[in-house]
């Protein structure tokens, strides 16, 4: 759920934590993110969801409404981006949160589109006007209400966007490859490919690198609101993945009592 930046020499790699800390006295802000968030690091590595997308036995509906789901979260994932470039410090950060909102739109919804059109025969249309669940609605709204917030609260939010699918890109491939055969013939290797990729990989190491930049300058207070922002989207990103097999919709109100005379 997050936009694949083309590798070029803008986008350096850079290692996203246990780096030192410039004083040596205050970790760098992903360091303690990863660190937080470890339980539901595990919990998303083990969930039923994940073992059967990598193991290709992910009913094809399960993977349709998941990935019409990710079409619609990432038209406001774009937006948040968008917004995230507009207070950017510097013209490097800039560029990569607009390359980044661009791709959203672009290249990752063009996955969305073959993929569902070749399968369920949903036209472009559709896709586009696939309306949120209301798991994906929560996610998005958090990240619209960070945004509100300063530039440091927003990038932390847009992280695990980011971080949580590079790592569940890399455990995807490593348990899709103990398959008899691999990734060849696997129903859903064209998308576990596209996050275990490198370039995936070196456009996360930048966004955390933009996170750390912004964690320099912040108050503990502001801090502490940063690393909420990441854990709450974290949690966001374990139902996100969950709502693959639970297929949430939006309740109806019930029957009309009957007036008793």
């Amino acid at each position: 759920m997050t936009s694949v930046v083309p590798v070029s020499a803008e986008t350096p790699a850079v290692t996203p934590a246990r780096t030192a800390p410039d004083d040596g006295a205050v970790r760098p802000f992903t360091e303690e993110a990863w660190d937080r968030i470890a339980g539901w690091r595990d919990a998303v590595d083990h969930m039923p969801f994940i073992a059967a997308l990598a193991d290709g036995s992910l009913p094809a509906e399960a993977f349709a409404f998941y990935l019409a789901q990710d079409a619609a979260y990432l038209r406001e994932y774009s937006r948040v981006l968008a917004r995230a470039a507009q207070s950017a410090p510097d013209p490097a950060a800039q560029g990569f949160l607009v390359r980044s909102s661009v791709s959203a739109l672009e290249v990752e919804t063009a996955l969305h589109r073959d993929w569902l059109g070749a399968h369920t025969g949903l036209a472009a249309g559709d896709v586009a006007a696939v309306e949120a669940s209301p798991v994906t609605a929560a996610y998005t709204g958090h990240l619209h209400a960070a945004a509100s917030g300063s530039y440091a609260e927003t990038i932390a939010a847009l992280l695990p966007c980011y971080w949580l699918y590079a790592h569940v890109g890399g455990v995807l491939v490593d348990l899709a490859r103990r398959r008899p055969g691999g990734l060849a013939g696997h129903p859903y290797a064209t998308w576990i490919g596209t996050y275990g990729d490198e370039g995936f990989q070196v456009a996360t190491r930048q966004a955390c690198a933009l996170a750390d930049d912004a964690a320099r300058w912040v108050s503990p207070d502001q801090r502490e609101r940063m690393l909420r922002a990441f854990e709450i989207s974290s949690v966001h990103e374990y139902l996100f993945f969950e709502q693959g097999l639970t297929h949430p919709a939006w309740p109806t109100p019930p029957p009309k009592a009957e007036t008793r005379g």
